[in-house]
């Protein structure tokens, strides 16, 4: 019944024997449409030829042959799997080169718009912020531009040969550079230890960008550099204060910690206070917030709950004799052990309070060891992005930290960024702080993708590999070639060809002169245009080209530039049996035919050897998979652009018939 039901449906106001042929083919059609396996297309087509064609029930003749060379002439035809649509070739020519070493798109631009747009919310977070804008425009490894100096600025003046500025005559009259200190320098007798001074041109495009992001990174960290210098110069942890001098505890407290709030303050003011600090960071307000604290403890004496914590513990491990570090008073005096202690008339001995730290608490203590230079030593101190060690009040509290007061001060190392970007899966990164959405919070990329990234864009926009190079420090243009990712499509882009040639070659024999000129290309008609051009000439090589160069192509499994004027080669799916045209590439299509087809080759031979000896064909299946087997191997060893049969037969050409042949 369900056949007829379909026919009801393509003939809702005919009579059975009004059906026509067109009528048939299209209710076959439809029912193989309706199941995928064609089986009620096959009851439909029953129907016709042993109910309407037996039966003789309608007018129009026999209706399943009819049906039938409509559908064998209907029928589509079919391609090779490895064949791709115009489409399906742009697309393959975008695709970068080892694309996974770049970052992904999504995760760049989020990057991006977070450290360019969105209002940082810790202190840290705003180092962060300056640190990755400075790696997104200079291309610097992340351990070069966290060692960045605080005098990073150098200029360079240029001038005509009558000491005029460059400027004046329509040139460049000063040059920004970047000092930093360049890894991967090191020679066969140099200490790895020795950081390398380098400078790096900054854009014109770029210079307002990274100026304003470094000036503002040596501004928020100058309080932190002046405190880290005078612990350097002095050896001591507090420089603040002598080392005899004995100074209330509560005002210790934010040396200690980092926390600026050692006072009870009412809870508004203390968020407005907040509120405009994470504004812009400002650190005049640190010392407004001390004034104000100073002003209300001294009307009613009362210590923050965290301050009170703080030094209470304090308190119950120094009775438990952990350590030596004894409460006096202000007069010097030490407190006995049974008094009740008031925090307001408590007080430290500095000295002592620094041993308590390089003993207790050698975690704390401030990065004071020099970075050794090739002449000289570089001081932690006149590097740039120096943070706060361990601050435990804005990092983990959700506070901020008094970079005044501070007495532990970080030399930054990697993870300051690669926790940042999600390179490590230690702490939040900024994806998931600040991420618009739950897709963009799970976003992470690797720091170097950013040096990747920048070294394929300066290739693509025409850079010179010579430039290139020196801007990353390389020794030879080889390592910059190793980071370009350019796709096929970007590098034919930007070979320029005389305009009268490349109007007059064509767009294909075009594209194969620019791929010759890109290396890009190999084989005879290769060899035959750049020996006409060494003899006689670019004119008369261009004008072979466009001749010859009709008939190139690109295989499953390399390229070929034989001439094919006139007919296709007949065994262009079999060159890697050793035809002398076929050229090895690197593309990742053409190696993974080759590495499928090898295993397929391998099974094959492997059927073929465990037949009986007495097996009829067995020798020649096995001789046909050996060298079929073979040819794929040297194929997949050969370097790109390389010839792997450079002797072998010409399998375009087809042998001549004998008398014998069908």
């Amino acid at each position: 019944m369900r056949p007829l039901r379909v026919l009801a449906t393509c003939l809702p106001d005919q009579e059975p024997w009004q059906l026509t042929t067109q009528d048939g083919h299209h209710a076959v059609q439809l029912a193989s449409r309706i199941q995928a396996c064609g089986k009620l297309g096959q009851l439909v087509e029953g129907v016709l030829r042993n109910l309407f064609d037996v039966q003789r029930l309608a007018n129009g003749g026999p209706l399943y042959q009819a049906a039938i060379q409509r559908r064998a002439t209907s029928r589509r035809v079919r391609r090779a799997a490895f064949l791709q649509s115009e489409d399906e070739l742009r697309e393959t020519l975008e695709q970068r080169k080892r694309a996974e070493r770049l970052p992904e798109r999504r995760a760049f631009w989020e990057l991006v718009r977070i450290v360019m747009t969105e209002p940082p919310r810790s202190f840290v977070d705003t180092l962060r912020f300056l640190c990755l804008r400075a790696m997104i425009v200079t291309g610097l490894r992340i351990g070069e531009v966290v060692l960045l100096p605080a005098d990073w600025q150098r200029t360079r003046a240029y001038y005509d040969r009558h000491g005029q500025s460059a400027g004046t005559q329509g040139g460049y009259a000063q040059a920004l550079l970047l000092r930093h200190f360049a890894e991967k320098q090191q020679t066969p007798t140099s200490d790895s230890r020795v950081l390398f001074e380098k400078v790096q041109y900054v854009p014109e495009m770029f210079r307002d960008l990274l100026t304003e992001t470094l000036a503002r990174s040596v501004a928020l960290t100058e309080p932190l550099r002046r405190t880290l210098r005078q612990q350097t110069e002095t050896g001591r942890l507090l420089p603040w204060y002598a080392e005899h001098e004995v100074v209330p505890a509560a005002h210790l407290y934010p040396h200690l910690t980092g926390n600026p709030f050692w006072a009870a303050m009412d809870s508004a003011q203390r968020a407005d206070l907040l509120e405009r600090y994470r504004a812009q960071f400002d650190i005049t307000l640190l010392q407004e917030m001390h004034d104000l604290q100073r002003t209300s403890h001294a009307r009613q004496p009362r210590l923050d709950s965290a301050a009170y914590v703080y030094l209470n513990r304090l308190e119950k491990a120094m009775r438990a004799g952990e350590h030596p570090l004894s409460f006096r008073r202000a007069d010097g005096s030490v407190m006995p052990p049974d008094v009740r202690l008031q925090w307001s008339q408590t007080c430290l001995h500095v000295g002592e309070l620094e041993a308590y730290l390089r003993a207790a608490v050698p975690t704390k203590l401030s990065d004071t060891a020099p970075l050794p230079l090739m002449s000289g030593q570089l001081q932690s101190w006149e590097l740039l992005f120096l943070g706060p060690k361990r601050s435990l009040a804005e990092e983990r509290d959700d506070g901020i930290c008094d970079v005044t007061r501070v007495m532990a001060v970080n030399r930054p190392d990697t993870g300051f960024v690669a926790n940042a970007i999600g390179e490590r899966p230690s702490g939040e990164s900024l994806f998931q702080r600040y991420g618009q959405s739950p897709e963009d919070q799970r976003l992470h990329l690797e720091s170097h993708m950013l040096r990747h990234l920048q070294n394929t864009e300066l290739f693509r926009l025409g850079v010179a590999d010579t430039i290139i190079s020196k801007r990353f420090n390389r020794r030879s243009v080889t390592q910059s070639y190793v980071y370009d990712h350019r796709s096929l499509a970007e590098q034919l882009d930007q070979i320029e060809l005389p305009a009268e040639v490349e109007s007059s070659l064509g767009e294909k024999a075009a594209t194969v002169a620019k791929m010759i000129q890109a290396g890009k290309a190999s084989g005879p008609l290769v060899a035959a245009f750049l020996r006409i051009q060494a003899n006689e000439g670019d004119e008369a090589a261009f004008a072979y080209l466009k001749a010859e160069a009709d008939g190139f192509h690109v295989t499953p499994y390399g390229h070929c530039l034989n001439s094919f004027t006139v007919d296709p080669c007949p065994k262009h799916l079999e060159c890697f049996t050793g035809c002398r045209h076929l050229s090895a590439t690197n593309l990742p299509e053409n190696r993974a035919h080759l590495v499928k087809l090898e295993g397929k080759l391998v099974a094959a031979l492997a059927h073929a050897e465990a037949r009986p000896a007495t097996a009829l064909g067995r020798d020649n299946q096995i001789a046909h998979a050996r060298v079929r087997l073979e040819g794929v191997r040297k194929l997949l060893a050969s370097a790109n652009g390389e010839l792997p049969f450079p002797d072998g037969p010409d399998l375009s050409v087809i042998p001549p018939r004998g008398v014998l042949d069908d």
